[in-house]
């Protein structure tokens, strides 16, 4: 294994553990999304404050680290329902899909995950 090889691995694991999700499982998210929030921008409107990446990133990092939806918010200068109804759209819209679906409770419980 060469440098730029390590080097990749080393930014993917990075990533990995940052967001929870390998690099091209972020990408493939980012694709769905953009096709699910794409469609209410043809018919005009306001311009969105976030872009789909920040949008994913929010959705990501919450629950890894614990923190508030007004501190996110601070971040990224939204309120802390915008933030909210953010999470929720692209939860939704990847369940949608049905590629990234959470397992179901008789998974979590047969590996134990759920006491």
């Amino acid at each position: 294994m060469g440098r730029r090889e390590a080097a990749a691995d080393a930014k993917a694991a990075l990533f990995k553990r940052l967001y929870g999700v390998k690099p091209d499982a972020f990408e493939k998210m980012k694709s769905i999304l953009q096709k699910e929030f794409d469609i209410p921008r043809q018919r005009g409107g306001k311009p969105p404050k976030l872009a789909i990446e920040d949008k994913l990133y929010i959705t990501l990092k919450y629950p890894r680290e614990y923190r508030t939806m007004e501190s996110i918010g601070g971040d990224y200068g939204l309120g802390k329902s915008a933030v909210c109804e953010t999470m929720q759209r692209v939860e939704d819209a990847l369940i949608k899909d049905k590629s990234f679906r959470p397992p179901d409770k008789k998974v979590l419980k047969a590996r134990r995950v759920i006491l």
